[in-house]
């Protein structure tokens, strides 16, 4: 029976740059998520949003969002042993 295992963390945001794109970055402040471990997450904006949109829209996430959490299933029975994959 799978289960679903939670895992949050504090983030904020920054302004990033993917070749000549902007991108916005998720930067986790520790590194707790450990299905996000070695990951980068980013947010692609618009082609045209200027550096000055860019800072606004990074205004607005960092005001209002205060953390990430990530859902991920288990194969973990309630009693705390792993069940074979059968197939």
């Amino acid at each position: 029976m799978a289960t679903t295992k939670i895992e949050r963390a504090g983030v904020c945001f920054g302004i990033g740059r993917q070749g000549g794109l902007i991108v916005v970055e998720v930067r986790p402040h520790h590194d707790t998520i450990s299905a996000l471990r070695g990951v980068q997450v980013g947010f692609e904006l618009l082609n045209g949003i200027t550096p000055g949109q860019a800072k606004k829209i990074l205004d607005v996430l960092n005001e209002n969002v205060i953390g990430v959490f990530v859902t991920t299933a288990s194969d973990e029975r309630s009693d705390g042993k792993t069940e074979a994959a059968s197939g």
